[in-house]
Order: structure tokens, then sequence, then C-alpha cells
């Protein structure tokens, strides 16, 4: 099992609907509202390098109003 945290950027003005939309993965386990130049911060959960890169990349940065994430996997 891979745990990884991801920064996530959003388009300004903040939308709820990306933390409503978030909240319904099964990867992402918690979600953080933050202030500075992040707007989120993600705990996410995957069974490979390959399922959490899919997570990330098309479910994620794909998400409408997400402009970009920073991934940190925990060693």
């Amino acid at each position: 099992m891979i745990t990884a945290f991801v920064l996530v950027n959003c388009h300004f003005p903040f939308d709820a609907r990306i933390t409503d939309e978030l909240s319904k993965m099964t990867s992402v386990t918690n979600i953080y509202r933050t202030e500075g130049r992040y707007d989120l911060i993600l705990k996410i959960y995957a069974e490979t390098d390959d399922k959490l890169r899919n997570v990330i990349s098309r479910d994620i940065d794909a998400m409408q109003g997400v402009d970009a994430t920073i991934t940190m996997i925990i060693a």
C-alpha cells in the first residue's frame, strides 16, 4: 500500500464542489483546506505506484477547477 500527500492548487475563487468530488473518491482518505500557495492537502492511499499515478493524473489533475498538484510519496 502506498500513501501520499498531494498539494492541490485550485482556480480562484475556490469552489467547494472540488472538495465534494474529492470526498467521494475511495483513494482520498483526508482533505485539509489550507491558506497560502496551495488550497488543499490530500492524503491518498493506493495499492500500486501505477494506481496512485492514475488517481492523481486521471481523476484529480483533470478535475475542473484544479490548476496544479504536487505529490509527496511517504517513504
